[in-house]
């Protein structure tokens, strides 16, 4: 189930939350079953480190497959993701938050999976 045009790490945004869901590449999408069994809204989507913006569809054999939709996300709408969703973690000095790119904007992401 390999998706050429999709960069990795990504992250999932859930509609109508500020929660985000970090995706560390290829192996952890297609290994990790929760990925795959939480319901999905049609609103959620996938954005890729190169800020790429991928629909999430339930196949047949019950497996999600990203489809790119043929938009992108800007850095700074990355990073108010991040904001919003760090905030709501209770993360302090969320206003600080900064990366230089939409890769290392989701390593902020990692980072607070593992606090």
């Amino acid at each position: 189930m390999e998706n050429h045009l999709l960069n990795w790490p990504g992250i999932i945004k859930h509609s109508g939350d500020a929660e985000l869901t970090y995706i560390s590449d290829q192996s952890e999408w297609d290994n990790d079953p929760d990925l795959h069994n939480f319901e999905l809204d049609e609103a959620d989507f996938l954005i890729d480190s190169m800020g790429k913006l991928f629909s999430l569809t339930r196949r047949k054999d019950g497996y999600v497959k990203p489809e790119a939709i043929g938009r992108s996300i800007s850095l700074h709408e990355v990073l108010g993701l991040i904001k919003a969703h760090a905030a709501q973690k209770g993360s302090c000095c969320v206003a600080k938050i900064y990366a230089p790119t939409i890769d290392e904007a989701f390593k902020i992401i990692a980072s607070l999976e593992e606090t």
